[in-house]
C-alpha cells in the first residue's frame, strides 16, 4: 500500500496457534522505505517474506536493494521473514540491546515464550548488526534519517522510529488496538511510553503494527485510545482477581477478563495471560494517568 512517494506498507496475514487445531488468525504491517536504498522497519513473517519480495518486484525495485532493517522488537511477528531477506539481499539488521538476544537465538525465544506455531512464523535467527538506543539517528538514505525512541512496555527493548522528513512515526506494537487481544509485559512503562509519542512534534502520520495506518486528528486519539485501554484492562483485571479469589487459575482468570472486554476465546495464548498476570505486580490501585499506580 502507498503511502507517500517514500513510504510504503506490507500487511503481512498469519495465524498464531493457541492449542492443537486451535489458531487465532492475526495481521501485523512492516513498512518499506524508498530511496536509493530500501529500509525496512520489521520483517513480518516468514510465510509472508516471498509476498513482501514480490512486492518490491511490482514497485520495480529488487529485495537486493534492501540495504537495512530496524525492528522495533523481537516479537516472531516481526523477526519471522528476517533469515529469508538475509539469504536474498545484503542487508544488515538493527534492534534495541534489550531484545537482542531472542533474535539472535529464535530457540531461545521460543523456549522462554513458547508458541506451538512459533517455527511456522519465524525462519531463523539473524546477527544484530546495529544496536540501536534512545536519541540515535540512522542514516538509511541521504538526506533521510529516522530518530530512535526507547518505547517499552510491549517488550523491554520495544522502539519506535520517527522519520522527520516525512512526519512519520514508527510504533511497533507500543500502541495497542482497542478491543483486540492486548500483548505487552509491562502496563506502567507500555503508558510512559504512548505518553512520550504523544510528545513527539510535526508527527503527519502513524504508523502503527496493529492499526491501519493514521493520519492527521485520529492519531491522538488513536494513542490516548491505547492508554484509555491499559487502564481499562486493568481495573477489570484487578475486579476478575479479586471475584475469583488468589486460587484462581491464570487461564480461567484471563477468560473472564477476555469476556468482559468483549473478545471471545475459547482459549487464551499464553503472552495474553503474561498481559493480565502484569497487571497483578503489585495488586493496588488503577494506574493514573501519567502511568504510575496510585494509593
Amino acid at each position: 500500500m502507498k503511502i507517500t512517494e517514500t513510504i510504503h506498507a506490507f500487511k503481512h496475514h498469519f495465524r498464531v496457534a493457541a492449542a492443537e487445531n486451535q489458531y487465532v488468525d492475526r495481521f501485523v504491517y512492516s513498512y518499506i522505505l524508498l530511496g536509493k536504498n530500501i529500509c525496512l522497519i520489521d520483517a513480518g513473517v516468514s510465510t509472508t517474506s516471498s509476498l513482501l519480495q514480490d512486492y518490491l518486484k511490482k514497485l520495480g525495485r529488487s529485495p537486493k536493494e534492501i540495504s537495512s532493517v530496524l525492528l522495533t522488537h523481537a516479537h516472531p511477528d516481526h523477526i519471522g521473514g528476517c533469515l529469508p531477506l538475509k539469504q536474498n539481499s545484503p542487508t544488515s539488521f538493527g534492534a534495541h540491546d534489550a531484545d537482542k538476544p531472542w533474535i539472535e537465538d529464535v530457540e531461545k525465544q521460543n523456549r522462554e515464550r513458547p508458541i506451538p506455531n512459533f517455527f511456522e512464523i519465524v525462519a531463523g535467527p539473524v546477527p544484530v548488526n546495529r544496536k540501536l538506543k534512545g536519541g540515535d539517528t540512522f542514516l538509511w538514505d541521504k538526506g533521510k534519517t529516522l530518530t530512535v525512541l526507547e518505547t517499552p512496555g510491549h517488550s523491554p527493548g520495544s522502539i519506535s522510529l520517527f522519520f522527520e522528513e516525512e512526519g512519520a512515526l514508527f510504533t511497533g506494537d507500543a500502541i495497542p488496538a482497542t478491543g483486540t487481544l492486548p500483548i505487552y509485559v509491562d502496563p506502567q512503562a507500555s503508558i510512559q511510553s504512548i505518553r512520550k509519542l504523544q510528545s513527539v512534534r510535526g508527527v503527519k502520520h502513524l504508523f502503527s503494527s496493529w492499526h491501519e495506518p493514521i493520519s492527521g486528528d485520529q492519531i491522538a486519539s488513536t494513542m490516548e485510545e491505547g492508554i484509555q485501554y491499559i487502564e481499562q484492562i486493568d481495573r477489570v483485571v484487578i475486579e476478575v482477581s479479586k471475584k475469583l479469589g488468589p486460587t484462581a487459575s491464570m487461564e480461567d482468570l484471563s477468560l473472564q477478563v477476555l469476556e468482559k472486554l468483549g473478545i471471545k476465546a475459547n482459549k487464551v495464548l499464553p503472552m495474553v495471560m503474561a498481559t493480565f498476570k502484569s497487571h497483578l505486580s503489585p495488586l493496588t490501585l488503577p494506574l493514573s494517568p501519567d502511568g504510575e499506580r496510585v494509593g
